[in-house]
């Protein structure tokens, strides 16, 4: 928050202290608005909606937009959106700065582990930018966002300890009313239970798929595929199995089989992937990844050859597009479930 000053310069050389003050205001109150939020498909949105306000040429979205200047007008209601639009996306940006600068907790799959994860994957896929000050705020905003997805992804498979069930008490009131404090004797004991057991259940999952080295769309083995196919058909069918954010050990494993590792753009890698690209891509059709392709460039290409211009024709080395298809892949699949907290 104490930033806003500095990037307040991005739109204008000289800022008064009413416009900084309406700013750190309006950003304390999309905070407050964007942490209620649970529905899954309005966070990844969203997210997608701020990386694009901080990329390319700055230009918000109309719903983005009209949030920001909602809430600036609060405090200086002469405000337009349209007239400063770099305005929302300095505001956005440290909102989201705001919401994910601090330590996640293993309470499991939260509304900031999906802003955190599309947030990271939207502003990695940009383009670095020419205009030094913005480019300072994009960089703030997705160092912010990797560093809570890779630390939640540790944070989240960490056991709990298993405490013992607390004294149960039983009492009979008026009228023979039964009280009893079950729930609250045993419900710590069970939730510890359940949440160490679906843990040990994804370590076991990844194991036997691991173990197994098949590939269940393509119908063969992985090791039989060509080293570029083999690494996102691994990356797709991985993160089916995980039940949090991939880790570093799961990117490990993805990986294994890199030898070569050249450098790609994701034209040249849809080309790679040759006939099976359609069976790969169309789990995504129509989901997550074709309505926000800026969050999931690698999935809606699979799916429907959608090609973000701005990402398109960076060349990356095979190892980030195994772990992107990782990310991305994982992102859908948990987010499939909602919010959660195991």
């Amino acid at each position: 928050m104490e930033n806003i000053s500095t990037h307040m310069r991005i739109s204008a050389v000289a800022v008064s202290d009413d416009e900084v003050n309406s700013r750190k205001f309006a950003t304390s109150s999309l905070v407050t608005s964007w942490n209620k939020e649970r529905d899954v498909s309005t966070l990844i949105r969203r997210a997608a909606d701020v990386a694009s306000a901080l990329g390319a040429t700055g230009a918000p979205s109309q719903s983005l937009g009209n949030e920001v200047q909602a809430a600036i007008q609060k405090k200086s209601s002469a405000f337009l959106y349209e007239e400063r639009p770099l305005d929302v996306g300095i505001c956005a940006g440290m909102a989201m700065v705001s919401l994910l600068d601090q330590q996640p907790t293993t309470s499991g799959w939260t509304n900031k582990d999906v802003y955190a994860t599309a947030l990271w994957l939207a502003l990695s896929y940009q383009p670095v930018l020419e205009d030094a000050r913005r480019e300072r705020l994009r960089q703030e905003v997705l160092g912010v966002a990797e560093k809570w997805a890779v630390a939640s992804a540790e944070k989240a498979r960490q056991r709990v300890e298993v405490r013992d069930a607390q004294e149960l008490k039983i009492t009979i009131g008026d009228g023979n009313v039964i009280n009893h404090n079950f729930k609250v004797a045993i419900g710590e004991t069970v939730d510890a239970l359940r949440r160490n057991a679906a843990l040990d259940r994804e370590e076991l999952d990844f194991l036997w798929w691991v173990q197994s080295g098949a590939s269940r769309v393509l119908g063969q083995q992985i090791s039989s595929l060509d080293e570029t196919t083999g690494v996102i058909v691994a990356a797709l069918e991985a993160a089916t199995v995980l039940r949090r954010l991939p880790s570093d050990v799961h990117r490990e494993i993805v990986l294994k089989t890199l030898v070569v590792n050249p450098k790609i753009d994701i034209r040249e890698l849809l080309a790679t992937l040759g006939e099976h690209k359609q069976a790969l891509g169309a789990p995504f059709i129509g989901g997550y990844a074709t309505t926000n392709p800026s969050v999931f460039p690698v999935l809606a290409a699979l799916a429907e050859d959608n090609l973000q211009d701005g990402g398109a024709l960076t060349k990356r080395t095979l190892a980030e597009w195994g772990s992107r298809t990782l990310l991305e892949a994982s992102l859908i699949s948990m987010s499939k479930h909602g919010l959660r907290n195991l």
